[in-house]
């Protein structure tokens, strides 16, 4: 028998491991779910595969999650992280193993907290496990496993999209959420766009400003890594986050209301109410018959440094990513980031559910065996379109 996968969630994330899971051989049935059964059923006709069928659920109430992961092999976390540990509870009570792409920092010990349950009753909850986090962290552990110790690991974003991949508020908190970076063993706060640097990213981009962002990295590594390691950021910058600094600038996401002509408005709210959603399927049709997809530009950057046999060496790691446009004829229903995403978190839910992912507990993706790690960089540059990651090593001989 094949295996049988409950997502929560039917956004762009939910849709898009819906869509890859639904293709693999081994799976047998999809339940997808969310608060709004017809978002799941408009989506389960798109699709039209027998494996996908559409349900309704409350992510809040883990009763009812619970109830609808029985039998299921493993619960898929879609939704915004805000629920997480409802959804990790549920898959508890279910028996199941889990997945999810994002976490609350807050709530992120908590999660922790519960890894012995999940080894008293044999499965595994994987936390982070999406593109950054997930294949992020992933790349680094590998880098790792070649050093005797690490000192450094700093990763790099920037992107030149026409249009957005995330929810526009979603992308405006996490700007406005105080970064926690791991600098010389210690976790600490920084300010908002601090730490501002040029950084050399490949051809289109150049050189672009980043800035220190909010992100799961630093907590994960920070406490995993092992091997002296010292420090951990994330930086995004570019074009697109060029523009958010400016509106921060100038006021534009405060939340404090303001009067403008006898009117109270807060400015936060007006942007958010003029600024353009992610593209729906159509739009983005409409979009590559216009050529405007073919202006899309990203790049991620991972510098993992540390010494091998008394010598400093640095690996770094550039992501290729297939674009939008190049994902329209075979996969319609992602964007770069949807497809970057699914691909990652959809074949380790195939790999816990295959038990070839045998560590217990709730564990994020740098703990994950060697050989697993190994497989899934395999499994991405093999698929259609690839992700591809390129490393080149130096080593400092003076």
């Amino acid at each position: 028998m094949g295996y049988k996968i409950l997502i929560v969630g039917c956004g762009a994330q939910g849709k898009a491991i819906a869509d890859y899971l639904a293709r693999l051989p081994e799976v047998d049935e999809i339940r997808v779910s969310d608060v709004n059964l017809n978002v799941c059923k408009n989506f389960v006709e798109w699709l039209k595969s027998d494996k996908v069928s559409a349900y309704k659920v409350d992510a809040g109430r883990v009763d009812e999650i619970a109830s609808l992961a029985k039998d299921m092999d493993i619960v898929v976390n879609a939704v915004v992280p805000k629920f997480n540990l409802n959804i990790l509870d549920a898959a508890f009570k279910a028996g199941t193993h889990y997945i999810d792409l994002a976490f609350e920092y807050a709530d992120f010990e908590r999660e922790l907290e519960r890894s012995d349950k999940f080894k008293e009753i044999d499965r595994t909850a994987l936390t982070g496990a999406g593109f950054a986090p997930g294949l992020t962290n992933i790349i680094s552990a590998c880098a790792v496993d070649n050093l005797d110790e690490v000192e450094s690991i700093f990763i790099r974003d920037a992107t030149r999209r026409p249009f957005s991949t995330w929810s526009p508020e979603t992308l405006i908190d996490d700007w406005l959420t105080e970064p926690t970076i791991f600098k010389n063993g210690e976790f600490a706060k920084v300010s908002l766009f601090s730490g501002e640097e040029i950084f050399e990213f490949p051809a289109p981009l150049g050189p672009q400003p980043v800035w220190y962002h909010a992100h799961e990295e630093p907590h994960m590594m920070g406490r995993f890594i092992g091997k002296g390691l010292k420090n951990v950021d994330f930086k995004m910058g570019g074009p697109d986050h060029i523009f958010i600094k400016q509106l921060w600038e100038l006021g534009f996401l405060s939340d404090s209301p303001i009067n403008v002509k006898s009117v109270e408005v807060v400015p936060r709210d007006v942007y958010l109410a003029l600024v353009p959603k992610p593209p729906t399927l159509e739009e983005l049709r409409d979009m590559a018959v216009r050529g405007i997809l073919g202006k899309e530009e990203g790049s991620m950057i991972i510098r993992v440094i540390g010494k091998k046999d008394d010598v400093k060496v640095e690996h770094v790691y550039t992501i290729h990513s297939p674009t939008t446009l190049k994902l329209q004829e075979k996969w319609p229903i992602c964007n770069s980031i949807s497809y970057a995403v699914s691909s990652v978190s959809s074949l380790l839910v195939s790999f816990v559910c295959k038990g070839e992912i045998e560590t217990r507990g709730v564990i994020t993706p740098e703990l994950l065996e060697p050989d697993v790690r190994g497989k899934l960089l395999a499994a991405l540059a093999k698929q259609d379109p690839p992700i591809r990651v390129f490393e080149r090593v130096e080593k400092f001989i003076a």
